[in-house]
């Protein structure tokens, strides 16, 4: 028997469109450690020129939401499942599987 050319294609595709994928995750994360850096940056020079406390509460937050997004997209670049891994944690400390 032959095999369909349609699904020979379809499948050769697959690992192709995983590997953009995966790059485009990347990228993304790339993106958001260079917009981490910058709001820490960001922060230092706040706290160094001595801005306002409202100020400094906003440069804190972006750093942090910058640093956090930083960390999700790179676990999902990895193809960490991040909830998995908890349970297993979760269950070695109480000894309970």
């Amino acid at each position: 028997m032959t095999a369909d050319p349609v699904s020979t294609t379809e499948a050769a595709a697959a690992p192709s469109t995983v590997r953009k994928g995966r790059k485009f995750l990347w990228t993304l994360a790339g993106l958001a450690g260079v917009c981490a850096v910058c709001g820490w940056i960001s922060l230092g020079a706040g706290l160094y020129l001595d801005v306002p406390r409202g100020t400094r509460l906003i440069l804190a937050v972006v750093a942090a939401v910058a640093t956090e997004a930083t960390f999700w997209i790179s676990a999902a670049a990895l193809g960490v499942s991040v909830f998995e891994a908890r349970k297993r944690i979760w269950r070695r400390i109480t000894g309970r599987g």
